[in-house]
């Protein structure tokens, strides 16, 4: 980044004062801008890298070490060792939590293939040459790239857990036809938490060329990097608001639920949320404008600290009240461990 130049007439120490004041400023709109976004809109890969694919034939023969996780397998090349242990360690946690999330337990018999080049993901299953990362849902099968296309190095956590939720969603539904944007949506919205770059995306269009309506979502998937970009972001915070239209995500899962009985896809959402999709996307819509009025505040430099201050502290309550129920989880979980041994030892004790 080229920094500005001083003018002559300040003195060495006003224009370190300058700098601190500008650098300060900048980490502090960052900070609330990167809150700001953890309310609007939740993150996934980079660009349009992660796709949800038809794999021809999963050639993947470098893949050839193995690293068994329970039911699951990582197959990965040589040379790849310490990447596959990290996935191995976080892979039982992150199918828990899209379990939870999903509300279901489901079958965690998984095959991912590590391999080092993302070259190597689309010449092996078929995809476009973009990808990073591509999931084939039926037979429970992802494969991952050490580096994108453009040889820099992939984002593995996000790029797997977004796989993993296109396998977790077909088997949460019994395998039901969903559309491209509700997959990608929800594949995108439970990957990880905060994207800048998703955000920012949907918010130039939406004061730009406008939000493709759900119909023209699933062509621009297949689109150039500008409209598939925007396809994803959209049909990500899409799938966000539904998930958070009610307090507990009840709805969503009652969603799911109805479509793994073998409910049609918008007779689902009128069963589960009580509204036909249509009105759906209709009062969704509706609420963009607001929540992305940042955007052209940010653009032309103006943005006030007033705008993003509350909602600031509306996400640091969010993630104590979080934080408080998850410790509250493990209390549970513990004081039940106690008493299981405590009886153990009783009736041990007993025999005895």
């Amino acid at each position: 980044m080229v920094q500005p130049t001083p003018a002559p007439h300040l003195s060495e120490r006003a224009r370190r004062a300058s700098l601190l004041r500008t650098a300060l400023g900048a980490r502090l709109l960052a900070v609330a801008l990167a809150s700001l976004m953890a309310l609007l809109t939740f993150a996934a890969p980079r660009e349009a890298r992660a796709e949800h694919g038809e794999p021809i034939s999963w050639s993947l023969d470098d893949a050839s070490s193995r690293l068994h996780v329970g039911r699951a397998v990582i197959r990965y090349e040589p040379g790849l060792d310490d990447a596959a242990l990290e996935l191995a360690e976080e892979l039982p946690g992150w199918w828990s939590e899209i379990e939870e999330a999903l509300g279901r337990d489901l079958d965690d018999e998984l095959t991912i293939h590590l391999v080092s080049h993302a070259g190597m993901v689309a010449r092996a299953t078929g995809m476009p040459v973009w990808v990073s990362g591509v999931a084939h849902p039926p037979r429970g099968e992802i494969a991952i790239s050490m580096h994108d296309p453009d040889g820099s190095r992939s984002d593995l956590d996000t790029l797997l857990r977004h796989e993993l939720v296109h396998v977790a969603l077909f088997r949460a539904t019994g395998g039901a036809e969903l559309p491209r944007w509700f997959h990608e949506g929800a594949a995108e919205s439970f990957a990880n938490e905060v994207s800048l770059m998703r955000a920012e995306t949907l918010a130039g269009a939406v004061f730009g060329s406008g939000v493709p309506d759900l119909e023209r979502l699933e062509s621009e998937f297949r689109g150039d990097a500008r409209q598939a970009s925007v396809a994803y972001a959209a049909a990500r915070d899409f799938v966000t608001w539904l998930r958070y239209h009610d307090a507990n995500e009840a709805q969503f899962r009652q969603l799911l639920s109805q479509l793994n009985k073998g409910r049609g896809f918008e007779q689902s959402f009128e069963d589960a949320y009580g509204a036909p999709l249509a009105e759906l996307d209709s009062d969704w819509r509706a609420g963009l404008l607001g929540r992305f009025v940042w955007f052209p505040l940010l653009g032309s430099g103006s943005l006030p600290f007033l705008l993003v201050g509350p909602v600031v502290v509306f996400a640091w309550i969010r993630r104590r009240r979080r934080l408080a129920e998850d410790w509250a989880r493990l209390d549970a979980e513990e004081a039940a461990e106690r008493a299981a041994r405590l009886e153990q030892l009783t009736v041990a004790a007993g025999a005895w």
